[in-house]
């Protein structure tokens, strides 16, 4: 029921720029119905995103289950999410597999995405979920820019800061690659 970012999806430090529902130990679920920084990302597909999740949380937490996690993020967000209690009242399940999805990531803008998810046998339900750019597609080429940009330098901790917007929208209507970028440099103090 968390999400966790590993070598599909780069590095952790990918993951997390791409959308902080993706921070290790985050519920993805929870985020997107209670962050609005997560919810901006799917903009105008909102209310398709919001009612595939829900249907698909309810698919999870089938009468079968026996993780009590569904059951108490369903209890929590039915307390803090009217959107939430709607949509879980309406009763649908919908298993997703796979599918696409267009982020409009406050940096990158559009970037559609591929997702797969995949169950991971030996556990009590585990899903693997791997989202994905078509490889030469802009998509791809942002992400591209973007892992660039959040990678660590040799012994740091990964870079929190990011280029503006426009910066970004500069390197990819230039045709820069990320590997052409210039890197993003942090001040330290006393240098």
């Amino acid at each position: 029921m968390h999400a966790r970012a590993g070598p599909g999806a780069g590095s952790g430090a990918d993951a997390v720029a791409l959308s902080s529902a993706h921070t290790p130990g985050e519920n993805a679920l929870r985020a997107a119905f209670l962050a609005p920084e997560v919810r901006s990302l799917y903009e105008d597909d909102w209310d398709r995103i919001a009612a595939g999740l829900v249907a698909g949380l309810r698919a999870l937490a089938g009468p079968e289950s026996r993780d009590p996690q569904p059951a108490e993020l369903v209890g929590e967000l039915s307390v803090r999410s009217e959107e939430f209690r709607r949509l879980w009242a309406r009763h649908d399940v919908a298993p997703r597999t796979s599918g696409s999805t267009v982020l409009n990531h406050p940096q990158l803008g559009a970037v559609e995405l591929s997702y797969k998810k995949l169950a991971v046998t030996g556990t009590d339900g585990q899903v693997l979920v791997l989202f994905h750019a078509v490889p030469g597609s802009e998509a791809a080429r942002s992400i591209a820019l973007l892992a660039q940009i959040a990678a660590p330098g040799p012994g740091s901790e990964p870079r929190s800061i990011r280029p503006g917007p426009a910066r970004l929208r500069q390197h990819r209507r230039h045709g820069i690659r990320p590997t052409e970028a210039s890197p993003v440099r942090s001040r330290r103090r006393g240098g």
